[in-house]
């Protein structure tokens, strides 16, 4: 037979890897097929492994093979079960629908499901669909409730927090680092020190974090916020919600919480937490200020966003003027130890400096991108695939280092989640340079978004993140700036 078969197979955790092994599901479509009279090719396999079936959006070889079923490159798709093509009800059926719109065949081996003979409006494939997604949603509900019951025996759960050990299940103190959390309550509270000082005494002492290279605010801010270092384990804090095809962690209203006082032993007294956080309710969530150049701007130094911050000024008549500035977000979070102190600049003046340039450049730009366009895309293409090349070497050098154990465990898998989220990332690059409608859609971006900055548009930062591609600003304020579109 000639038809252009994949096989898509997918396993979320090693508790699945048991029952439904990548080799398991990959010699039940081989056996499908050649029974079926086809020639088994090695290549057709397509593989999601240690990614969760319900989360549609974030599985690469599922988001390879529509793109594939959209260029007409394969006209069927096998699976052992509905389960491994997806465990939401929505995400199946989406899935489905795609596949069919392209003309491409859908075979769900387990469930003896095949589009061709049930056509489109049969409503197996949503049964065996619904049945999934309610099987997640009780494992889900299972699970909790097993992790509810360690807790409730003294158990931790979790990653292991700063001050801690954890031994049969158990949290430790750990000195030197239970030191350290007394030190900062005590700076901030009897010292009156903020969070933003105590994150530069700390890197100035060279004290070190336990995951992270240097103490960040938002670590500060953690280990005085988190109830765990007066005794108790909070569960139930946040929720995790499936948004855009994403998942989204949010927190929970205070009232759901299931809080377990006396839990484990504490570094500080809880009259010291109490205290420390006495304003907790009080205090008025600060607001960020609006940015619509929240991902342009870079720092020359460390790569880290430019971000503004909210200042004031009192003014001759006794009037108090609100203004913004800008500065390295790495500096902010962890003064020197991040990166340097940058001249302030004026966020408003940076906006107005690049609307002005871009709008000089509109009247020189070519009316025609397409050549340039596929260009560019062609050499943005053969950089990505580099990329993703460098880091599998990367990643193959890093199983070595830990061979040999040059690397501690704690090291290997911090820096090889690092680079898969690249690679991943990069592979999703490479699916959106694939498409063929790219370049006109581009095209069309471009040309919508020099409208947007003649008509000062509410929609100002897209326009903007649409020609841009980055600006560096450097320390004393020079800035360079990059176009995603070419002028003569």
């Amino acid at each position: 037979m000639n038809e252009k078969y994949a096989c898509y197979v997918r396993v979320s955790t090693d508790r699945d890897e048991q029952v439904s092994s990548v080799e398991n599901q990959i010699d039940i479509c081989r056996n499908w097929l050649e029974r079926q009279g086809y020639e088994w090719n090695e290549n057709s396999v397509y593989k999601d492994e240690g990614i969760s079936g319900t989360i549609f959006k974030d599985r690469p070889a599922i988001q390879l093979l529509l793109e594939k079923a959209k260029k007409k490159e394969i006209n069927m798709v096998l699976f052992k079960s509905i389960s491994r093509l997806a465990r939401d009800l929505k995400d199946a059926l989406e899935i489905r629908e795609i596949f069919l719109s392209r003309n491409v065949r859908i075979i769900s081996i387990e469930e003896g499901y095949d589009s061709d003979v049930a056509g489109k409006n049969d409503m197996s494939f949503e049964m065996s669909s619904m049945f999934a997604d309610h099987y997640s949603r009780m494992l889900s509900g299972s699970i909790s409730s097993a992790l509810a019951a360690k807790v409730r025996r003294g158990q931790h759960i979790g990653k292991i927090p700063f001050g801690y050990t954890r031994k049969d299940g158990i949290l430790h103190i750990k000195d030197d680092e239970a030191e350290i959390v007394r030190m900062i309550f005590d700076w901030y509270i009897n010292e009156g020190l903020g969070f933003k000082t105590i994150t530069h005494k700390l890197n100035q002492l060279n004290l070190k974090p336990k995951e992270i290279q240097k103490w960040q605010v938002t670590s500060v801010q953690t280990i005085i916020r988190n109830r765990l270092y007066c005794g108790d384990f909070v569960l139930n804090r946040y929720t995790t919600m499936k948004v855009e095809g994403k998942k989204k962690q949010i927190q929970n209203p205070e009232s759901r919480w299931l809080i377990f006082q006396d839990h484990h032993v504490p570094i500080i007294s809880r009259e010291w937490w109490e205290r420390a956080n006495s304003n907790l309710t009080k205090t008025k969530k600060k607001i960020s200020p609006w940015n619509d150049l929240r991902g342009i701007l870079k720092c020359s130094e460390c790569e880290s966003s430019i971000v503004p911050l909210l200042s004031w000024r009192l003014l001759a008549n006794g009037k108090k003027k609100d203004y913004r500035y800008m500065k390295c977000s790495k500096y902010r979070r962890m003064g020197e130890a991040g990166c340097v102190n940058h001249s302030p600049i004026l966020y408003d003046d940076v906006k107005a400096l690049l609307i002005k340039q871009l709008l000089e450049k509109s009247y020189m730009l070519k009316l025609s991108f397409e050549d340039q366009f596929q260009g560019k895309k062609h050499d943005r293409f053969v950089v990505v695939e580099k990329e993703i090349d460098d880091l599998k070497n990367k990643a193959a050098k890093l199983i070595d280092l830990h061979l040999e154990q040059l690397i501690s465990k704690e090291e290997f898998k911090q820096k090889r989640d690092e680079i898969d989220w690249k690679i991943h990332n990069l592979e999703n690059e490479k699916i959106e340079l694939s498409r063929q409608e790219y370049t006109t859609e581009r095209i069309e971006n471009i040309k919508q978004a020099f409208d947007v900055l003649s008509n000062d548009s509410q929609n100002l930062h897209h326009a903007l993140r649409t020609l841009l591609e980055r600006v560096v600003v450097h320390p004393q304020g020079k800035m360079d700036i990059y176009y995603s579109f070419h002028v003569e």
